[in-house]
């Protein structure tokens, strides 16, 4: 199994033994880490709220020069929700203030040497039972690590697809919508013409013609298509009753 993580602390000690553990940890399991290495939370910020790149980890130290690493946790997780996040702090008065970014792990310095393989084991478990949840695609601005349930329709433009989120944002993703379709393998998602494909969680009215998301956007329905996108609808209501 790969996986990407951050460090991000400021001293070279500290991040040394970690980048330690991490491999004598993945090697008993046999996951393949990636480890990338910050001495600034500034970066951190920059690099993932500008998704320059996905990650599926990130251990955060508190105290840092620049930023502080609650601030930097903050901005992490307006830019990705779900990514594991855990702080490594050499002061224990920080934990309920980091309550409010939703750490996977608390781990003091002081007993790195316990708790940060522990840390590292369940992650590495949970990234792996949750794997099929999420799915990366390639952008003009780097890679996106997306929730598939967050994909509520994309559709063909410009060579290219678009992609429409749950959040209200979009983006251009260079896959064909054949392609994008077989790779998400989610039978949520229905094709309702030739370029576009909605998730039906997002359905909320039908007619002839037309559906209608949560949002209110109208999107049309081809002739040649509407049997099969009413019988998917009301299977998926069906189900959820």
């Amino acid at each position: 199994m790969q996986m990407r993580i951050v460090i991000c602390d400021d001293e070279v000690i500290s991040v040394q033994n970690i980048k330690n553990k991490i491999i004598d940890v993945s090697k008993k399991l046999k996951v393949y880490p990636e480890i990338i290495t910050y001495d600034s939370g500034t970066q951190v910020v920059e690099m993932m709220c500008n998704r320059k790149k996905s990650f599926h980890i990130v251990l955060l130290d508190i105290e840092l020069p620049d930023i502080s690493g609650l601030e930097v946790a903050r901005q992490i997780r307006e830019a990705d929700s779900d990514i594991i996040l855990i702080f490594i702090s050499a002061y224990e008065q920080y934990v309920f203030d980091s309550i409010e970014y939703k750490p996977f792990r608390y781990i003091r310095k002081e007993r790195m040497e316990q708790e940060l393989p522990l840390a590292l084991k369940a992650a590495y478990l949970y990234v792996e039972q949750n794997k099929n949840k999420f799915i990366i695609v390639k952008t003009d601005k780097g890679e996106v690590r997306i929730k598939r349930s967050d994909i509520m329709y994309y559709e063909t433009e410009a060579r290219k697809i678009r992609l429409y989120m749950n959040t209200g944002n979009s983006f251009f993703v260079w896959k064909t919508i054949k392609g994008f379709y077989e790779e998400l393998c989610d039978k949520n998602f229905i094709r309702i013409h030739s370029g576009c494909v909605v998730n039906t969680k997002y359905i909320s009215e039908y007619s002839l013609n037309e559906i209608i998301l949560d949002n209110g956007k109208h999107l049309a329905v081809s002739r040649a298509r509407i049997k099969e996108v009413k019988s998917a609808i009301l299977h998926y209501w069906g189900e959820k009753i």
